[in-house]
């Protein structure tokens, strides 16, 4: 018999805040009710509720502000830490619009390099989802996501379209994970050799290899993405 994994109440009610916050009921930069109103809504202690408002704060998916309550944060963006802009648009505030379009998402037995980078063992069943990305309307890069298949058990291309196609928002309301640190490697080339990436031939490509920790420091996603710097530039933020 498969066992039961037992969860704390609050994180039971973590859970239950997390998938309203999905589904829209509370906004982001919306104030949420007070911990008595949470506690009655759940069934539980204010103690308990607090407790799961204080997991979610430190989680940075709720801010507090003294004196006035707790507030839903933004959801997290793909493209928080670097982006690509348009050239000539490098130095404006506000980046250009990043579109993502999902072009598959299956199960496959992981490569030896995504085993690794993972943690997983040898052969081990990973999710891989490949997108093509368009900015201001133009066709710019690519990219492929490899996810331990166990961990995204539900994972599958009509959840993804739920929710239309944010990842770093699906991995935090359905399966309870936000990044908190990101590693990237960078590779300058001439075309690509994935069949599945229709850029022209002998096109110049920047590479970027990315693993993306949990607030415990696990690595839970491994990323490629494949820019055609002739369209657009790659920044990093500080």
């Amino acid at each position: 018999m498969a066992q039961v994994k037992y969860l704390p109440l609050y994180q039971q009610v973590r859970q239950q805040m997390l998938h309203l916050l999905a589904d829209s009921t509370w906004r982001a930069g919306e104030l949420l009710p007070t911990e008595f109103e949470l506690a009655e809504r759940f069934g539980v202690s204010q103690g308990t509720a607090r407790k799961a408002l204080n997991a979610l704060v430190r989680e940075g998916v709720l801010t507090r502000r003294q004196g006035v309550g707790t507030f839903v944060a933004d959801w997290p963006e793909e493209w928080t830490e670097g982006g690509l802009w348009l050239p000539g648009h490098e130095f404006a505030n506000l980046p250009d619009r990043l579109e993502p379009e999902l072009l598959s998402c299956g199960r496959a037995v992981g490569s030896e390099r995504v085993v690794e980078a993972l943690g997983l063992k040898r052969n081990a069943q990973i999710v891989l989802i490949r997108r093509l990305w368009r900015l201001s309307g133009q066709l710019v890069a690519y990219d492929e996501i490899a996810l331990d298949a166990v961990r995204f058990d539900r994972l599958d291309a009509r959840l993804i379209k739920q929710h239309s196609g944010r990842l770093l928002k699906l991995y935090l309301a359905e399966f309870g994970l936000r990044i908190s640190r990101q590693n990237e490697w960078f590779l300058a080339m001439v075309g690509v050799e994935e069949g599945w990436i229709r850029f022209t031939d002998a096109v110049p490509v920047l590479r970027i290899e990315r693993s993306s920790q949990d607030v415990s420091g696990q690595v839970f996603e491994w990323r490629r993405i494949w820019v055609d710097s002739r369209r657009c530039i790659y920044r990093r933020n500080a």
